[in-house]
C-alpha cells in the first residue's frame, strides 16, 4: 500500500466488482480529472488529456477506476432556478406514532420534496422542500405534508439565499 504523497489524499472506495472497503490514494491527475469533469461533465477523454497534459489511455484509465470504486459518476442535475423553483424550504418534522423511516418514505413521495434525512435532535426528519410560489409552499407545509400519517409537527424554515450548495458531493 503507498502512503501519502504531496498533492495526494486518502479516499475510501467501495470496489464494485466484490464490495469490499479499499483505501485509495487519489494523486493530483485523480483530483484534475474530478475537477475538469464537475466544471463540464461531457468533456471527451481526449480533450481532457489534452488540457491536462496526459495521455489518454491515462485518463480513461483513471476514469474507470474512479467509478469501479462508485468514487466518482458523471451525473446530469436539474437546475432549480432554470426549471421554475424560486423557493427553497428545510422543515424540521417531529414524528409520532410511526417510525421515522415510514413517515420519511411517505413524505419522500411528493414530487416537491427533493431530500428527506433521518435526524437526530430536535426533529426525526429533517427535509428539502421547492415550489414555484409561496402559495405553493404554504400548501405544501398547511394541506399536503400534515396529514401525512405520523407527521406531529413541522419547523418550516425559509431560504432567503442560498450561500452555498455543494452540488459537487452526491448523497451518501
Amino acid at each position: 500500500m503507498r502512503t501519502e504523497g504531496k498533492g495526494e489524499r486518502r479516499a475510501r472506495g467501495r470496489a464494485a466488482s466484490n464490495g469490499d472497503d479499499t483505501v485509495f490514494i487519489l494523486d493530483e491527475v485523480d483530483e484534475q480529472i474530478i475537477a475538469a469533469l464537475r466544471q463540464n461533465g461531457r468533456v471527451a477523454n481526449r480533450d481532457l488529456a489534452r488540457d491536462m497534459g496526459v495521455n489518454e489511455a491515462t485518463v480513461r484509465t483513471r476514469l474507470r477506476r474512479l467509478e469501479e470504486a462508485n468514487m466518482l459518476r458523471v451525473v446530469a442535475m436539474r437546475d432549480l432556478r432554470a426549471m421554475g423553483f424560486e423557493y427553497l424550504a428545510p422543515v424540521g418534522v417531529q414524528v409520532k406514532g410511526r417510525s421515522a423511516a415510514d413517515v420519511g418514505a411517505d413524505i419522500g413521495k411528493l414530487d416537491r420534496v427533493i431530500t428527506v434525512n433521518i435526524a437526530i435532535g430536535t426533529h426525526d426528519l429533517e427535509i428539502q422542500v421547492v415550489a414555484e410560489t409561496l402559495e405553493e409552499i404554504q400548501h405544501l407545509l398547511t394541506n399536503v405534508i400534515p396529514k401525512i400519517p405520523g407527521v406531529e409537527r413541522l419547523f418550516p424554515s425559509l431560504a432567503l439565499k442560498v450561500h452555498k450548495y455543494n452540488h459537487e458531493w452526491a448523497p451518501l
